[in-house]
């Protein structure tokens, strides 16, 4: 007798550490990419005793937690609209430093941008990526700073229009179109085509000013448009058009009319009012930063206020060879170990890491039936547990009346 009491007495530990980290995995149904522990045990040295037909009898001491192992399943996915957010599909972890650049690792991807214009999660701790340079290159890793950024401006080099003059015009009469051009910084200036009916047949001649300016010139030195019967333009030519000084310090290198590439716009010339269908120009003014976007590849994009768009940086991800090893940190991180393994870092989609879910967040791979299921039998095996030692106490309280 006694080995009872100590086999009952280790299924009552065993079974409170289940309920230990049956409990914990509850109380973070909730947590943002949460992952889940499961509970391993295993059967303590038996002692041998003479006997039996072998010669020996083995008798088992109770049982031990062996392990103690994290789940890293996936949790539920949920769309939060935020630009900034991320779930990871897939293995692979966000990496994030401290203000003292030690480095972790995470699998929740709620990011914001904190008052400094960098990327931080919700313990405020900087996610790791790559920033863009201007020529397309990648910085070192470090943090995403996002702000003080500007879309330069772009001068207005090329520029197409497409528009239909009434063939009913009268000699002499004009059709004036306006757009808007930007020179090299970016200042808008306003951009006008007169168009003048000839005494020719299906003919019209063309002059522009700037700003109410007459241009300085073009080529060719006189523009003519000349239509067919169909009220298609006959051999359409491009024309480069030199700008009046700005005398503002910027300038507008000549500028094409483009009406031969396959992106060119048709001039027409049919007995229909004369009318501008579109425009097209290649310049703009500049812009600052209006909304961000990542895509599954980890690209952050920005969306700036003159209509252009700038990839940013690059997230990063981290995976390991034995990611059961991490240590678990609190505050929904991760520590490198030794038995984890050196990082492995890599964009997402790359192999090994998976890809980014923009707008959504990982939660809790917590499943609430299943928990509730190894609290069942926990509950249940801690009170068979229980019922051995008073068994155990009973048989021992006869052994004492029996010497009394």
């Amino acid at each position: 007798m006694g080995s009872a009491l100590w086999a009952g007495i280790s299924g009552l530990n065993a079974s409170a550490k289940q309920l230990d980290v049956v409990a914990n995995n509850l109380a973070n149904v909730n947590t943002l990419g949460f992952k889940g522990d499961m509970t391993f045990f295993a059967d303590v040295l038996s002692s041998s005793i003479s006997g039996g037909s072998s010669g020996t009898l083995q008798v088992g001491r109770g049982v031990a937690v062996a392990e103690v192992q994290t789940s890293f399943a996936s949790g539920s996915f949920e769309t939060t609209g935020n630009a900034t957010d991320a779930a990871i599909d897939g293995d692979g972890f966000f990496m994030v430093n401290d203000n003292e650049g030690a480095t972790y690792y995470t699998r929740a991807g709620a990011f914001h941008l904190n008052a400094d214009g960098v990327l931080v999660d919700i313990n405020g701790y900087y996610l790791q990526g790559q920033m863009f340079r201007e020529d397309g290159s990648l910085s070192a890793l470090g943090n995403i700073t996002l702000t003080g950024l500007q879309s330069e401006p772009q001068m207005t080099t090329r520029y197409s229009l497409g528009a239909n003059l009434n063939s009913q015009t009268a000699e002499g009469d004009t059709y004036t179109t306006t757009q808007s051009i930007y020179d090299s910084l970016g200042a808008v200036h306003t951009f006008e085509t007169l168009f003048t009916k000839t005494a020719n047949v299906n003919e019209w001649t063309v002059t522009f000013s700037l700003d109410g300016d007459p241009v300085a010139s073009t080529v060719p030195a006189s523009v003519v448009f000349e239509f067919d019967s169909g009220g298609a333009m006959m051999t359409p030519t491009n024309v480069t058009i030199t700008m009046p000084p700005l005398g503002t310090g910027a300038t507008i290198d000549p500028v094409t009319w483009d009406m031969t590439s396959q992106q060119a716009l048709a001039i027409t010339q049919y007995a229909s009012a004369s009318v501008i269908r579109a425009t097209t120009s290649d310049g703009y003014t500049s812009g600052n930063l209006k909304s961000l976007a990542i895509d599954p590849s980890g690209i952050i994009s920005g969306f700036f206020t003159n209509g252009q768009t700038s990839e940013l940086a690059q997230i990063i991800l981290a995976a390991f060879p034995n990611p059961w090893a991490l240590n678990k940190l609190g505050s929904n991180l991760f520590g490198e170990t030794v038995m984890s393994g050196s990082s492995v870092r890599n964009i997402p989609g790359a192999s090994g890491m998976g890809t980014l879910t923009p707008n959504t967040l990982e939660m809790s791979n917590t499943d609430i039936a299943t928990e509730f299921i190894r609290m069942i039998t926990a509950q249940k095996a801690y009170q068979a547990n229980a019922k051995v030692i008073t068994t155990e106490d009973t048989l021992m309280q006869v052994l004492m009346n029996i010497k009394q």
